[in-house]
C-alpha cells in the first residue's frame, strides 16, 4: 500500500485542491474527485487550522522552494492520520508531496534535513519550527496578513515566476505527465505538446548524466535535491536558458519546481 501522494493547491487564502494523485485513496479512503475543488483546510484538523494558516502565509511571503509541515489530516472514515507534506511554492500553484508521518524513520530524517524549513503542528496548539536553513537570507516581511497577499481569489503580492513538472518516476526517460502554464513564458515550453516527452529532450547532453543521478537520489532515497542545468528552448538555434530546480519524489511521480537561475553582476574594480 502506498503511503504518499501528490497534491496541487491553488494560490488563494483557501488553498483549494486542483489536483490530487491516485495514491491518496490507499491511505485516506478519499478518491481524487472527492477532494478536488475543496478548500485545503476542510481536510485538516480544526485545532491545526490556525497554525496551518500561518505556514501557508509564510510560504507565500517567503516563496520557499521547499518547506515541510506535519499536521493531522481527515480520512474518509472521519478519523485523523498524521502527515508530513513537503511544500514547493510555485507562483500560481502550491505543490505538496505528502507522506505518512513517522518521526523515527530514516526517510523522515532525510526529508527534514534536505528542505529549507520544517514546521510541526504540536497537539497543544503550538507551532514549532524544527529546522531552518538559510534563515539569515529570509527577506524582511511585514506582519503576516492575508489581505496584503490576496484580494478575493487573486494574488496581489509580487511573486517570482516558476513552473512545475510532474515526471513519470517509473520511466528512465522521465516523461512529463504534467506541466504548469508558466513553463511557456519562462522556457518556451508548449505544455500540451510536452506531455509524454522526455525531460532529457530539454537538457543539454553535458548536464544529462548529472541530472539523472540527482533525480535518482530523490527517487530512491526520499530526499529533496536541488539542480542547476541549461534548459534547451530551441534545438535548431541552440537557444537555452540556465535554470534552478528542486525535486521531491512520491510513488505517483517526481515533482520538479523550476525557476530561471538568478544572474549576479559583479563589479570588479582594479
Amino acid at each position: 500500500m502506498s503511503d504518499n501522494w501528490i497534491t496541487i493547491w491553488d494560490n488563494t487564502a483557501e488553498a483549494r485542491y486542483v489536483y490530487v494523485s491516485e495514491s491518496i485513496t490507499a491511505l485516506t479512503g478519499w478518491e481524487p474527485e472527492d477532494v478536488i475543488g475543496k478548500d485545503g483546510f476542510d481536510l485538516f484538523h480544526p485545532e491545526d487550522h490556525a497554525n496551518l494558516h500561518k505556514v501557508h502565509l509564510t510560504n507565500v511571503y517567503d516563496e520557499k522552494m521547499s518547506s515541510m509541515v506535519s499536521y493531522r489530516y481527515l480520512t474518509k472514515n472521519n478519523s485523523y492520520i498524521r502527515l508530513e507534506t513537503i511544500i514547493h511554492y510555485c507562483h500560481d500553484v502550491i505543490i505538496g508531496s505528502n507522506f505518512l508521518y513517522d518521526e523515527n524513520s530514516i526517510e523522515h530524517k532525510i526529508r527534514a534535513n534536505t528542505v529549507d524549513e520544517v514546521f510541526v503542528c504540536k497537539p497543544d496548539g503550538r507551532l514549532e519550527v524544527a529546522g531552518l536553513w538559510n534563515d539569515k537570507k529570509n527577506r524582511a516581511k511585514p506582519k503576516l496578513d492575508k489581505d496584503k497577499v490576496w484580494q478575493g481569489n487573486r494574488i496581489i503580492l509580487s511573486q517570482e515566476r516558476r513552473f512545475c513538472l510532474i515526471l513519470n518516476r517509473f520511466a528512465d526517460a522521465l516523461n512529463i505527465v504534467f506541466a504548469s502554464n508558466m513553463a511557456t513564458e519562462l522556457v518556451s515550453l508548449d505544455t500540451q505538446k510536452a506531455i509524454g516527452t522526455s525531460l532529457f529532450d530539454y537538457v543539454k547532453e553535458k548536464d544529462a548524466e548529472y541530472l539523472d543521478a540527482q533525480i535518482d537520489l530523490a527517487r530512491e532515497q526520499n530526499m529533496v535535491v536541488r539542480l542547476r542545468f541549461d534548459w534547451i528552448m530551441d534545438h535548431e538555434n541552440n537557444l537555452s536558458e540556465p535554470v534552478e530546480a528542486i525535486v521531491s519524489s512520491t510513488d505517483d511521480g517526481i515533482v520538479m519546481v523550476t525557476r530561471l537561475a538568478p544572474r549576479v553582476l559583479v563589479n570588479i574594480q582594479q
